[in-house]
This record gives C-alpha cells, structure tokens and sequence, in this order.
C-alpha cells in the first residue's frame, strides 16, 4: 500500500510539472514538402572507414542532470527558450520555422499551461531524442561487447546502441530509430542513430524533426564525475544544416528507478478534470481531441 501510494503521489508530481490541460484550439502546422524530404543527409552515417581500436571509457552509474542539463531548448545560444524560433545557431526551413512557432510548451517561457500541443501529454507518446535529456531524470549505460544499453529511469525507457554493426539499408521509422556505436579516444562513446519518426519533438520548445532526422551523440566521460553529451542534429528535411546541443551529467549516488516516471492518459485525464477544468474552457479531456 505504501509503495502504491509512494507512486499515485509521485506521478501526481510529474503530472502538475509536466501535464497540462486542454482549453484551447490546437492550431494546423505546415508539414514539409516532398522536396525537403526528399534531400540526402548532411553528414555520413556510421562510424569512417579503418577506425582504429579504442580503449572503453567506463560509463557505468546513474548518471543525473548536472551543469547545463535539463534546459527548455535545445539551442546553445537559447537554452532557456526565452528566444524561440528567433535562436541564432538554428538553421531552420520555411515549414520547420512556421511550425515550431505554432507549438505551444507546457512549461518554461512562452509555455501556457491551458493550450500546449505537447504530444507527450496528448497521447503520451515517447519523449525521445534529445528530449529524454531534459527532465530531472537519471540514466544508467550497460556496456557489454555486443551493445551499450541506455536505459532511461523516465518513461521508463531504454536504447540499445548496437556495437560493431552497421545500420540496416531501409530502416523503419521508430521513436528511438536505429543506434549504432563505437569508442574514440579512450574517453568517448559515439552514438549514430537514423530510422527516427517525426512525431516527438526535439525538445521542450517544440522544435520539429522529419523521418531524414540523423542524430550524431558523442557521450564523453570528462572525470569519475561528470559526463558530457556532444550532439549534431542532421535533418535537412527541416534544417538548412546540422546544427549542435550539448548537455552535461553528474554521477548520482542516490539510486536508480527510485521512481517510476510513467505517463498515463488515465492520469492525465484525471488530473484534468481535478485540477485544470477551473483554468479552461472547451473540452475537458484529453481524449476527446
């Protein structure tokens, strides 16, 4: 009973930080065109050719937000959101731009409570790349030769980054896509993933990506205690050029799944008709969008 109540509370928790309610209209968004999908990607996929043997860093613990972590955006020059399709260092197209501007964040600036389009509070639907990196949230890394697992203590989710391996020639779009790896430098876990479907969003601002999306992450253990992440996003169906995030991690002593961060229509629902329906008007459930 107490483990049962442990969880109602803390996933009432995670709903009034990350939920929202409905009031409001959704607003239609450009999609891209067959010409912005139809493009190459920007950068070669999978690790260069001859790539030496490298020492393996050793990744193990539970892994937290550390300086730099968490964040609204996954822009550099805008982390906190605060400067919204107007970032400096993302190149976006026409439809990507006109797209992040009709999306509404449940939380940070510009964020409304009442009105977000937040697919992961709609249809609770994974928060995938690079998004799973903003949540006060831990990760473990399980090395083995075969494969490195990344395993989200939200969701709760996890990655396999296949070791040795290549990408399969056609992938099917999923929510995590297909993740291939290989070490550099004694130091640096490289991780390549394409087959990624365009329904999460990038982070919490809304930032779009299309089935083109490559995701280059470069995990670099900088000492014992912190961990850094280097991304490159290459979607030249939404984005005139890759462009770079970063996020950085602090080793946590506190243990890992001391929570389950689980999403649930049910709740989110509940929680609706409980604590939102006074702040909206319009329809008052999240299923009947």
């Amino acid at each position: 009973m107490r483990n049962r109540l442990l969880t109602s509370i803390v996933a009432g928790l995670a709903a009034l930080a990350f939920s929202a309610t409905l009031g409001g209209q959704e607003k239609s968004a450009p999609a891209p065109s067959q010409a912005d999908l139809d493009q190459p990607n920007f950068l070669p996929i999978g690790p260069p050719a001859n790539l030496p043997a490298s020492a393996v860093p050793d990744l193990s613990g539970d892994w937290g937000p550390g300086a730099g972590g968490i964040g609204q955006s996954l822009s550099l020059s805008d982390p906190g959101g605060r400067m919204n399709t107007r970032e400096t260092d993302i190149p976006y197209k026409p439809w990507a731009l006109a797209k992040t501007k009709t999306e509404v964040s449940p939380t940070g600036a510009g964020g409304a409570f009442e009105t977000n389009t937040d697919p992961n509070i709609h249809y609770c639907e994974p928060l995938g790349l690079a998004r799973i990196y903003m949540y006060p949230a831990k990760t473990r890394y399980v090395q083995t030769p075969e494969a490195v697992y990344i395993l989200h203590e939200l969701g709760p989710a996890f990655r396999i980054v296949w070791l040795n391996a290549k990408h399969p020639e056609d992938p099917d779009p999923q929510y995590w896509g297909h993740s291939i790896g290989w070490y550099e430098n004694g130091d640096t876990l490289v991780v390549d993933t394409v087959g990624v479907n365009d329904r999460s969003w990038l982070d919490q601002m809304g930032h779009p990506r299309t089935e083109k999306f490559h995701l280059i992450e470069r995990f670099k253990k900088v000492d014992d205690k912190t961990l850094t992440v280097d991304f490159t996003v290459d979607d030249p169906g939404a984005y005139t050029k890759p462009w770079p995030g970063k996020r950085s991690f602090t080793k946590s002593t506190t243990g890992f799944m001391r929570y389950q961060w689980v999403c649930s229509v049910r709740d989110n629902n509940a929680h609706f008709e409980k604590v939102g329906r006074a702040g909206t008007t319009g329809e008052t459930s999240f299923q009947k969008r």
